[in-house]
């Protein structure tokens, strides 16, 4: 409720009502990137730039007030329904999010956020930052256009492997056609 944004779904409130806790926010009708991802297919580098620069001001954002999001993922992102044109994007979820000086992480007994989105140094124990938010947005844009993740894995422990060795998926063979500038 802190944030007052554009791009960042707002939210007025929370409260408790017969024993269960609630928020009430706007209404936003659209559909996530994710499902419009798995309707559609890859998403074009122009739409992905687009999206990306949308969601660096949503975090600007959200990190200006001291806040870290924790969990960027296309799931957590809508694109509200535009009309002709494609609609405005809208971070949401909040659900993960924390103070930046609190050192909320994923440890190997926990589980903050979404693995595949997250920064490798989160995998590894360390607080999720406003740099770990940037690092899960690049993760969004790869998958955008790719419909892939850049380390993919069946398990924590193979994810965190990968990711110590620099196993990677190359979007340049993923995407062949990508011009040079965006990958």
């Amino acid at each position: 409720a802190q944030v007052r944004h554009p791009n960042v779904l707002t939210v007025y409130g929370a409260d408790e009502h017969d024993g269960r806790a609630g928020m009430w926010m706007d209404l936003v009708r659209g559909r996530d990137l994710e499902t419009i991802l798995q309707q559609q297919g890859p998403f074009s580098e122009r739409e992905a730039v687009t999206i990306g620069c949308e969601l660096c001001a949503a975090l600007a954002a959200v990190h200006a007030r001291g806040l870290v999001h924790g969990d960027v993922k296309t799931r957590n992102v809508m694109r509200e329904e535009g009309g002709d044109s494609p609609g405005r994007i809208i971070l949401m979820d909040f659900g993960s999010a924390h103070e930046a000086s609190l050192a909320l992480t994923a440890g190997r007994g926990s589980s903050v956020g979404t693995p595949l989105a997250m920064a490798p140094e989160v995998l590894r124990g360390e607080p999720a930052t406003a740099a770990t938010d940037l690092y899960s947005l690049g993760v969004l844009i790869f998958r955008l256009v790719s419909g892939r993740y850049p380390v993919e894995a069946a398990t924590l422990d193979e994810l965190r492997q990968k990711h110590e060795c620099h196993e990677r998926a190359s979007l340049r063979s993923l995407r062949p056609g990508l011009p040079r500038a965006f990958v």
